[in-house]
C-alpha cells in the first residue's frame, strides 16, 4: 500500500523535529577539552605566563644605552650677578693683570634652561642584567607550572562532576526501574481489590509508595538540571546549554603498576617541578647578592647646557666612564648572602618534602582505587541477585502465591541494594579521578 506524500513529508518533518530537540552528546573527552579551552580560572592563569614573559623582556632591555634627560627652564626670581675680581685670571707682563679691574657680570630675569642629557651603556652591569634575566624566566616557567596546577585540578573537577552525571543519570534509570514495578503493582493490587483479595490499604500504600518513588525522581532530575550547569560554568560555556552524556562503564579489573605510577607521578606532577624551580631561583638570587660585590662601570656620553645665562659655557659635551662602587658596607652584603644560603636550604628540603608527599599521595589513591573497584564487584553482585528475587516475588505475586507485603519488603530490599551499588560507582569513579589527578594528568 502507497503512502500519501502529504503523509510522508508530514513524518519526515516530525521525524527531523524530534531529532533536533535531542540534545547532543558530551564525552567526558570532549568536556575536558572544552574545560581546557574556555574555564576562566584557566584564562586567568594563562594572562599571568603573559606577564611573566613582558617581565622578561623588560629586564631584557637593560642591556641596551641608557637615555636620560634632564630639563629645568624657567625665570629666575632674583637677578643672577656676581664678581670676578680684578687679576683673577693671572697677571701678565706687558698686560698687567687679568681683568684689569673687577667685572660685574648679570643675567637679568629671563627666560634661563638647564639642559642635561645622557647616554649610558653598561659594561660590568652585563653579567648582573644575565641574572636577572635568568630570574624572570625563572619566574615564566613558575607561571607555566601554575598553570599545569590548575589545569590538573580543572580536569580532576571536570571528571567529578561528569561521574556524577553519570551517578545521578544512573540513578534516574534505576528510579524508573522501580516506578515500572511499582506501576504494574500498582495496577495488579487494583484488580486484586475488585476482586476483593486484598485489602483497601493495601491499595493505598502500593499508591502512596508509588507517590514517593515519583518525587524521588524529581528531585534527582532536578539535580542533573544543576549538577549540568555546574558542568557548564567549569567548560567556560552558557548555564543553559544543555546537553547528554555518555553512560560510563567501570572498566574491567587490571593490574596496575605502582612502581610506573610514582615514576609518572615524579615526572609529571607540577609541585615537584615548581619546587625544583623554587631551588633553581634560590641559588640565582645568591649569585646575584654576589655580583653586587662588582662595581657598576658603563660607558657614558653627557651633554650639558645653560642657556641664557650670562658668561656660563652654552654647550659642554664630555664622553668617558661612569663608575659607581661601594666598596665598603659594614658586612650587609654578606649577611644577605647568609640569608640566601639559607633560603636555598630550605628550597632543597621543600623539594625532597614534595617527592615524598607525592609519592604518598600516589600510594593512597592506588589502595583506595583498589578498594572502591572490590567493593564495586560485590555491590553489583547483590544487585544482580535483588533484581532477580524482585522478578520472582512479582510473578509469585501475580499468580497469588506471595504476599503483597513480601514484594514491598523485597522492593525495599532492592532499592537498598540499587542505592549501595550507586555509593560505590560514585566512590569507584572519585576514586578513579583522585589516582589521575595524582600521576599529574592533565587531559
Amino acid at each position: 500500500m502507497s503512502i500519501p506524500l502529504r503523509t510522508l513529508v508530514i513524518s519526515l518533518i516530525a521525524a527531523a523535529s524530534a531529532e533536533s530537540q535531542t540534545p547532543p552528546v558530551l564525552t567526558l573527552h570532549d568536556a575536558i577539552e572544552a574545560g581546557q579551552r574556555g574555564n576562566r580560572q584557566l584564562q586567568i592563569g594563562g594572562l599571568e605566563i603573559i606577564k611573566a614573559t613582558a617581565a622578561t623582556a623588560e629586564a631584557r632591555t637593560a642591556r641596551f644605552p641608557q637615555l636620560k634627560a634632564y630639563i629645568l627652564g624657567g625665570v629666575p626670581l632674583n637677578p643672577i650677578n656676581f664678581t670676578i675680581p680684578r687679576g683673577t685670571l693671572g697677571d701678565y707682563p706687558g698686560l698687567g693683570p687679568l681683568p684689569a679691574q673687577s667685572s660685574q657680570i648679570s643675567t637679568p630675569q629671563r627666560l634661563t634652561a638647564f639642559i642635561y642629557g645622557s647616554a649610558a651603556q653598561p659594561l660590568t652591569q652585563l653579567f648582573k642584567i644575565r641574572l636577572a634575566v635568568r630570574e624572570t624566566q625563572l619566574g615564566e616557567q613558575l607561571a607555566r607550572e601554575d598553570l599545569r596546577q590548575q589545569q590538573q585540578d580543572v580536569v580532576q573537577q571536570i571528571r567529578q562532576a561528569y561521574f556524577q552525571l553519570v551517578q545521578i543519570q544512573s540513578q534516574i534509570v534505576s528510579g524508573e526501574a522501580s516506578l515500572k514495578y511499582l506501576t504494574e503493582l500498582s495496577a495488579l493490587t487494583e484488580r486484586n481489590l475488585a476482586e476483593q483479595t486484598v485489602l483497601k490499604s493495601d491499595s493505598l500504600t502500593v499508591k502512596a509508595k508509588l507517590s514517593q518513588q515519583r518525587y524521588q525522581l524529581l528531585t534527582l532530575r532536578d539535580s542533573l538540571a544543576t549538577q549540568k550547569e555546574s558542568l557548564n560554568r567549569l567548560m567556560g560555556r552558557g548555564l543553559q546549554q544543555d546537553f547528554s552524556i555518555e553512560t560510563e562503564t567501570p572498566p574491567a579489573p587490571e593490574e596496575l603498576d605502582l612502581e610506573a605510577a610514582q615514576a609518572k607521578a615524579i615526572d609529571q606532577r607540577p609541585e615537584i617541578r615548581k619546587a625544583r624551580l623554587q631551588m633553581a631561583k634560590a641559588d640565582l638570587d645568591i649569585r646575584r647578592e654576589r655580583a653586587e660585590y662588582l662595581p657598576d662601570l658603563s660607558l657614558q656620553l653627557s651633554y650639558l647646557s645653560l642657556a641664557n645665562i650670562s658668561f656660563a659655557p652654552q654647550n659642554i659635551t664630555s664622553a668617558g666612564f661612569l663608575l659607581d662602587w661601594q666598596p665598603f658596607d659594614w658586612g650587609q652584603k654578606r649577611h644577605h648572602i647568609e640569608q640566601l644560603r639559607s633560603t636555598a636550604k630550605q628550597a632543597a628540603l621543600t623539594s625532597t618534602d614534595a617527592a615524598q608527599q607525592v609519592l604518598l599521595d600516589v600510594r593512597a589513591n592506588y589502595r583506595k582505587l583498589l578498594e572502591s573497584r572490590a567493593l564495586l564487584d560485590t555491590q553489583a553482585a547483590q544487585q544482580e541477585v535483588e533484581n532477580e528475587k524482585m522478578r520472582v516475588m512479582m510473578n509469585r505475586y501475580e499468580q497469588k502465591a506471595a504476599l503483597l507485603s513480601d514484594v514491598l519488603q523485597q522492593q525495599s530490599a532492592l532499592a537498598q541494594a540499587d542505592s549501595q551499588y550507586q555509593r560505590a560507582v560514585a566512590d569507584f569513579w572519585t576514586a578513579q579521578a583522585a589516582f589521575q589527578r595524582s600521576l599529574g594528568e592533565d587531559h
